[in-house]
């Protein structure tokens, strides 16, 4: 079509982790890393690439060097990559990288309300290559702002417990649980059945739905019989409508992966978070999400795996990743949301959804005005 056609590439994630994909050629540095016979140690380029790619630091090796990411706080180069959904997929970041370098812009399906750190160290850092970063803002439909007309799940089980979870514990009261379509932490299927089994044992009860949405999804089949007996809990291991059931008005806490349609979808309706990352830049969601000075999502640490294991430089904790630790992470996460600290975060997620509507007729359409003029 010539030179005149304009090329971008859509990222749906926040704007704050685009950065550490670019400010590295990550398949450049294995390259050069695999031409020294004494620097490839015996390894192929591919072992290299990946290896890079998790570091991220512009070596193929984990330092405990410190990471500054526009909007989050401060981490280890360790803390940045998640493994419980498995090794990050290197040859998917590489060719990324690739495209992203040969494109004009970037539309990025955030907003600087959401990110006001975020996007403008973003705009400046691409504009320094020559390139647009047009943050068109959320975008979903009208039914499913805080305020439109619910839609119903149509499940009628679903539908059952929500409305007996409001007659019996209010409204707000019940925690969805889900890891999206293409997450699960399938490196740590002993803290899943640690959580759930929290859950049960909690002694104030804390009513949950736990969708198994994605293929990688699953649960041992006794556990399911105990949530069923306990009528504590409800465990969908079918299609689960989850911008729906996030409208319902027994809903008040999402613990999610912290992928960005999950937590555009729940920030729209004005709920909090509790994010345990599995992969992809999770970390980095839960950590911006999660920082003052308004946070609307509480951070799990004792669930990580792999090379996350060991000291954490924005929550001052050591990761042990056991059942033991992980279950007094997961008790005080649900005291902390049923409290004090949880009506905090509850307040922020409102005012958010809030803003991000009122952006969306705002800076936001004016962004989408410049992206249609580009």
């Amino acid at each position: 079509m010539g030179s005149a056609c304009k090329t971008l590439l859509w990222w749906s994630c926040p704007a704050s982790s685009m950065l550490h994909l670019s400010e590295y050629d990550f398949a450049g540095i294995a390259e050069e890393i695999y031409a020294d016979p004494s620097r490839r140690d015996g390894r192929s380029l591919e072992e290299i690439v990946q290896q890079v790619v998790e570091a991220s630091n512009g070596t193929d090796k984990l330092s405990g060097s410190v990471i500054t990411l526009p909007g989050a706080p401060d981490m280890y180069d360790h803390e940045r990559q998640a493994y419980a959904a498995g090794r990050p997929l290197a040859g998917f970041v590489t060719q990324g990288q690739k495209l992203a370098g040969a494109v004009d812009g970037f539309i990025v399906t955030t907003s600087r309300c959401l990110e006001p750190v975020g996007v403008p160290s973003c705009r400046e850092f691409y504009a320094k290559r020559g390139q647009e970063l047009f943050a068109v803002g959320i975008q979903p439909d009208e039914l499913y702002w805080m305020d439109s007309v619910a839609v119903a799940p149509s499940d009628e089980r679903v539908r059952a417990f929500l409305d007996r979870a409001v007659g019996e514990y209010g409204l707000e009261s019940v925690l969805y649980i889900s890891f999206g379509s293409f997450f699960f932490p399938v490196a740590t299927p002993q803290l899943v059945e640690a959580l759930v089994d929290t859950l049960l044992t909690l002694e104030y009860p804390f009513p949950f739905i736990f969708s198994l949405g994605g293929q990688m999804a699953s649960l041992p089949a006794d556990l399911v019989k105990r949530v069923s007996a306990s009528g504590k809990g409800l465990i969908c291991d079918f299609w689960v409508e989850q911008r729906a059931l996030l409208q319902h008005g027994a809903v008040g806490w999402f613990l999610t992966h912290g992928g960005f349609n999950s937590v555009c979808e729940s920030l729209t309706q004005g709920i909090p978070l509790i994010i345990w990352p599995v992969g992809a830049e999770q970390p980095i969601n839960a950590a911006f999400l999660s920082a003052e000075p308004n946070p609307m999502a509480i951070e799990l640490f004792q669930v990580r795996t792999g090379p996350q294991l060991g000291p954490s430089l924005h929550s001052n904790a050591e990761i042990t990743g056991t059942v033991q630790v992980a279950s007094e992470e997961f008790r005080a996460a649900f005291a902390a949301a049923r409290g004090a600290r949880g009506a905090i975060l509850q307040a922020n997620a409102k005012k958010m959804a809030l803003s991000l509507r009122e952006e969306r007729v705002g800076e936001a359409s004016e962004e989408v005005r410049r992206l249609i003029n580009f």
